[in-house]
């Protein structure tokens, strides 16, 4: 028994068996939570430096500003939301500066005893520097600051405190904005920005809706005239999930009524409806293989499966119409569709194999998406479908077939020498944008937010890049974050603060050698008479001779990297060292020549320009190359095989020539996902080619199947149009005018050169 037989034979059963397994796929699909992280977008060559600058301190942080047109009340509302923040566990606050900070200070400065230290500290022991020194002592004491500075006059007369304040102040460098009680502050003092720690857990999508909700709330109880916000990877995550869900219900929606009015105006059968809920049949299937193959499942994928809806549908279309014009048996008109229908499905599947030699994860899972459900409804259309329309009424010919009459040669041949130029004008003058925020979703409250942050850092994401410095080790990156310092313009400030064990007992050895017994013993009466001249006793300064034998226990010293820490555990298990630097040559020169990578945001634009340039290069000669070769091997002729690509090229022209048009901003990864127009459209070349070669079946190939197949995928492209998310949005706008491109080149231009052939 073969195939055919089987299936009419138990088409219930094969019914019944299809319905239970779609329901299964449904409920495991309902358990599915897309994923949408910016990695999945972006070319390998550039993934590395996209995770690296994700883990740079600004990355990690929860910004959080306050707005107002009273600096005064900007300021308040910034505290005041930092303790409601704190006390709902949304953040962890900065750790407080205990009263004796000063002190402990000074003890953190044997660890971090440089040569630079040991220079400045050799001319405060002259008498003549102590001297003032005392005198300057004297005077603090009768001063409000003495409450303040608590025992550190005792342990610290010579006040070598300031060179670990020289330390902390390295960082201010980096910015010239005020900082005041944890917060910066714009020029105008209207914007107050902190940044926080989260608590563990808060990527989750599911913490990052409850944040969103809490804030909200926090914030509305702000005095009126005040706006607070928050920016980072919690904000990013919450605008793209949030969008892409909405996108993905209302896509879904649009589809399947767009899908209905298809249905309606060219296949009026209830039988029919088989078509119009073959997307219910595919897609859970489709989405729950991706899944199984990378451990993740984008919601830009999920949303494409509209796409996938429109494109499917097509070979059951055409089965539908061919079993309702032919006078051949129902088994015989589906083994005549059947070349056609393989081929169509094979171009299909070529261009998703282009798409799965691409090195972006997106692209590779909408590969594996769309090739699973392109499967399913081939069978489907070819072996289970035709067994419900064995019967079907010759579907009569009305005003719209009289429509879709074709071009003369003349007409056809001047209309396409437009189309070629307009298409060329607009690749030559399209705009294109390689800007990594276009990959993500962007409210006008988003925006709005943003700007008002740039106000307060927008001269530092220019003028500053990071350095990260690999090892295998925390320790080992430590060691190489010194090596390198020492050949930089100026030392890390990270490196100063938070040294390596080795640089610490360094540091500590040459502390101890510098303060020898007999620079000690000089010491001790040089402080001794500056200090009897303002009345102070020898034995006061007693501490401060204890701290130079270096007692002070390594529990005790600070840990700076509760304020900044700038080791982070990557992915590989390797650990970065994250310094802020200036954006000058002569960093970057240091980080080459010294196995560290040294990344600014416009080198970073500039490489993602060249990687995705060179994935739409190879993806679309790949596409090409593919097709070519199968269109080749089915019509055995250069010219028909070229002839099948007239809808191809009408499809590209009319993208770049409308997007140049109406002044559509392209993102570079939308240019990727076009040459998938060219096994989409590259189906009605095939279509009718075929339709009008010596011995055809004619009325098998009814031009109203390949109108409805090209309106049915429109369907489902057409709908992305309508999402928000800035991705979706493009890849939609795109096919929907490629592919009406096609279909109107394919139904009026193309059968003007296929007559000749006939």
């Amino acid at each position: 028994m073969n195939a055919w037989a089987f299936f009419a034979r138990y088409k219930h059963v094969t019914a019944g068996l299809l319905l239970a397994l779609l329901a299964a796929c449904l409920y495991g699909l309902f358990q599915l939570r897309p994923d949408e992280t910016i990695h999945a977008l972006l070319p390998a060559s550039v993934r590395g430096q996209v995770e690296l600058f994700e883990h740079s301190p600004l990355q990690k942080k929860l910004i959080v500003a306050t707005e107002s047109d009273d600096p005064a009340a900007a300021q308040e509302a910034a505290q005041t939301l930092r303790g409601q923040l704190a006390r709902a566990g949304l953040i962890t606050p900065p750790p407080a500066l205990s009263a004796d900070f000063p002190l402990r200070l000074y003890r953190a400065l044997a660890p971090r005893f440089s040569p630079q230290d040991e220079r400045q500290t050799e001319p405060r022991l002259t008498p003549q520097a102590v001297d003032e020194k005392m005198a300057h002592n004297y005077e603090q004491l009768f001063s409000l600051q003495s409450f303040l500075l608590g025992g550190l006059l005792w342990a610290d007369p010579l006040g070598l405190t300031d060179l670990m304040t020289q330390k902390l102040q390295a960082f201010s460098t980096l910015t010239d904005k005020p900082y005041q009680d944890g917060f910066f502050a714009s020029p105008d003092e209207r914007v107050w920005v902190a940044m926080y720690d989260l608590p563990t857990g808060s990527a989750q999508f599911s913490r990052v809706e409850q944040f969103a909700a809490q804030f909200a709330r926090l914030a509305q109880d702000l005095p009126q005239g005040v706006r607070a916000f928050y920016l980072g990877a919690l904000r990013y995550t919450q605008e793209n999930v949030s969008v892409i869900r909405r996108d993905l219900i209302k896509i879904t929606v649009l589809a399947f009524a767009a899908l209905a009015a298809v249905f309606w105006l060219f296949l009026r059968h209830r039988s029919a409806l088989l078509i119009y809920l073959l997307p219910v049949f595919i897609l859970p299937p489709a989405a729950l293989a991706t899944y199984a193959v990378f451990g993740g499942l984008s919601g830009i994928t999920l949303g494409f499966g509209s796409v996938v809806a429109g494109l499917s549908v097509d070979y059951s279309v055409y089965i539908f119409f061919a079993l309702s014009h032919s006078p051949l048996g129902a088994q015989e008109t589906v083994a005549h569709m059947r070349r056609h229908l393989v081929y169509n499905y094979i171009t299909s599947l070529l261009c998703f194999a282009a798409l799965a030699c691409s090195s972006v994860e997106l692209f590779r899972q909408i590969a594996v998406f769309s090739a699973v459900g392109l499967t399913l409804a081939l069978g489907l259309a070819l072996y289970i479908f035709p067994h419900y329309w064995t019967n079907l009424p010759v579907l009569p010919g009305t005003a719209a077939e009289r429509a879709l009459r074709p071009l003369s040669q003349r007409a056809a041949a001047v209309a396409f020498g437009v189309l070629l130029l307009w298409g060329g004008v607009g690749v030559a003058l399209c705009h294109y944008s390689a800007q990594l925020e276009d990959l993500n979703t962007q409210t006008a409250l988003f925006r709005r937010d943003r700007a008002a942050f740039d106000r307060v850092f927008g001269r530092e994401q220019q003028t500053n890049a990071l350095l990260f410095v690999l090892g295998n080790t925390p320790e080992e990156a430590l060691e190489r974050s010194e090596r390198l310092s020492r050949r930089l313009p100026a030392p890390l400030a990270a490196v100063q603060l938070v040294p390596s064990d080795a640089a610490r007992q360094e540091n500590l050895a040459r502390w101890r050698a510098f303060w020898s017994e007999d620079r000690v013993k000089n010491l001790r009466h040089t402080v001794a008479q500056a200090g009897a001249k303002w009345k102070f006793k020898p034995e006061a300064f007693e501490p401060f001779f204890d701290s130079l034998k270096n007692t002070v226990s390594p529990a005790d010293d600070v840990d700076f990297t509760a304020f900044y820490n700038p080791l982070a555990q990557l992915p590989d298990g390797r650990t970065a060292a994250i310094h802020i630097v200036p954006n000058q040559p002569a960093y970057r020169q240091a980080a080459e020549e010294n196995g560290a990578v040294f990344l600014s945001a416009a080198q970073l634009q500039t490489d993602l320009f060249a990687a995705v340039k060179y994935e739409a290069l190879k993806i679309v000669c790949l596409a090409l190359a593919f097709n070519l070769l199968a269109v080749g091997v089915l019509f055995r002729s250069v010219k028909k095989a070229l002839l099948a690509f007239i809808p191809v090229v009408g499809a590209g022209c009319c993208v770049f020539g409308c997007f140049w048009l109406f002044g559509v901003q392209v993102n570079l990864l939308v240019l990727v996902f076009l040459p998938l127009l060219i096994g989409l459209t590259l189906d009605y070349g095939i279509f009718q080619v075929m339709k009008y070669q010596p011995g055809a079946a004619r009325p098998v190939y009814d031009s109203r199947a390949l109108a409805a197949a090209a309106l049915s995928t429109l369907a489902g492209f057409g709908v992305l149009a309508l999402a928000q998310h800035r991705v979706l949005f493009l890849i939609g706008l795109s096919s929907l005018l490629g592919i009406g491109g096609a279909m109107v080149s394919a139904l009026y231009i193309l059968p003007a050169f296929c007559r000749g052939e006939k």
